[in-house]
């Protein structure tokens, strides 16, 4: 049995940053050579921190459709590539404006009664572990939507209908992609109201956990795995082998002042696009048309189309507002630019390849073995004798591999 090295194999992705407002485009740099870890992972961070920074305060809206800032993202990569660090790198104004606010909370709730304070709502952004049905409770108090941020993304899968066999779970994060509309859920003797749900998710997945997890999994054929990004490490990517450390003390302050630009801004601003942005944007949607109607599309790509017509709306709009605060803009009306969706464009197209990856590496009928497996099976049978280099092989520690070896792991 081989290890298949790069589980996501083929030509090498990348993720444009050209379009990108240019300070977004120098933390987004230094702060990937700083964790050491391909810039596709701090975008989605950055990203997911914009989206939820701005929460529903900023709106999309041609009439018959509207859209938020909304991402369900995915970073694919081992377990040494730094994606939860960039998570944790590009969320830290959000999580310091949660603890803000709850600083505010306490303040507010001083000397009340535990009903009193029941009625007094701490408002957040950002949750880490959760049930279904605490997460739709923070829902109810938190307007601007909530973030479900997992080192593991399979943990928020691994979650969904633990309790119960109905599929309930999977349902509400179906349904909330894109929908803003109440959500209601009746149960005996109680009934759950969610005036304005907008639920983001971000998190890590290894490439062979997603293969061995994933396989043949209806998640593929029911939308769920359509409408998450997948943000993948290019082929060609390759660690800073110079030493030279990298200081981020002035991006950092850079990305907080950004970030609570967007926080703190409390009035409601209307997103539009401009004449040439919507011609670009009518004609992307019309492409996908004509594929379909000649059936050159499959059910899972032509869903994937589908979320990506969506997602061209949120990403165009996220980079607006990420321009705005760069401004510090104050209008109540913020207009999509021709250069800005093109740039939209260009990203969805690199979404749209590595969904297709996912996919091929999901559904290939290939025999798998997971890396531990692979560090048994091969150390037993004599394939390895040097845990050294089955360990820069796997890309894990030494003592863990050794430990595998023992079966302590």
């Amino acid at each position: 049995m081989i290890l298949q090295q790069d589980m996501l194999g083929g030509s090498s992705l990348s993720l444009p940053i050209d379009g990108l407002p240019y300070q977004a485009q120098q933390i987004i740099t230094i702060t990937a050579k700083a964790l050491d870890c391909p810039k596709e992972y701090v975008v989605a961070a950055a990203m997911q921190a914009v989206a939820q920074a701005a929460g529903d305060r900023f709106c999309w809206d041609n009439g018959v459709f509207q859209d938020y800032p909304q991402f369900y993202s995915a970073i694919v990569g081992n377990s040494t590539d730094n994606k939860t660090a960039a998570i944790s790198k590009m969320m830290k104004p959000i999580e310091e404006a949660d603890s803000i606010s709850y600083e505010q909370w306490l303040s507010a709730t001083a000397g009340k009664t535990k009903e009193e304070k029941s009625r007094i709502p701490y408002r957040f952004h950002l949750l880490n572990d959760y049930t279904l049905e605490a997460y739709q409770d923070a829902l109810k108090f938190n307007p601007d939507g909530v973030t479900a941020a997992c080192d593991e993304i399979l943990s928020f899968f691994g979650n969904m209908n633990r309790y119960r066999t109905s599929g309930a779970d999977e349902k509400f994060f179906l349904t909330c992609f894109g929908s803003y509309s109440p959500f209601k859920k009746a149960r005996v003797g109680n009934i759950d109201y969610i005036p304005h749900p907008i639920v983001r998710i971000i998190g890590g997945i290894q490439p062979d956990i997603l293969a061995e997890s994933f396989h043949q999994s209806p998640m593929l054929a029911d939308g769920m795995l359509p409408r998450f990004l997948w943000y993948l490490k290019p082929d060609d990517f390759r660690l800073d082998e110079s030493g030279a450390k990298t200081d981020t003390a002035y991006t950092d302050a850079l990305w907080r002042n950004l970030i609570f630009r967007i926080v703190e801004k409390k009035e409601k601003v209307k997103v539009v696009f401009d004449k040439q942005s919507d011609t670009l944007y009518t004609s992307y949607k019309l492409q996908h048309k004509k594929a379909k109607n000649a059936q050159s599309l499959y059910g899972y790509e032509a869903a994937v189309c589908g979320k990506l017509e969506v997602y061209a709306v949120i990403w165009a709009m996220t980079t607006a507002i990420l321009r705005y605060a760069e401004l510090g803009d104050t209008e109540d009306v913020l207009c999509i630019t021709e250069a800005e969706m093109k740039y939209t464009l260009r990203c969805m197209e690199y979404f749209r390849a590595t969904a297709m990856k996912v996919y091929d590496t999901i559904t290939t009928d290939s025999i798998r073995i997971s890396k531990k497996d692979w560090i048994r099976v091969g150390y037993q049978n004599g394939f390895f004798g040097n845990q050294s280099l089955m360990a820069e092989l796997v890309g894990w520690d030494q003592s863990y591999v050794n430990k595998i070896v023992k079966g302590e792991r």
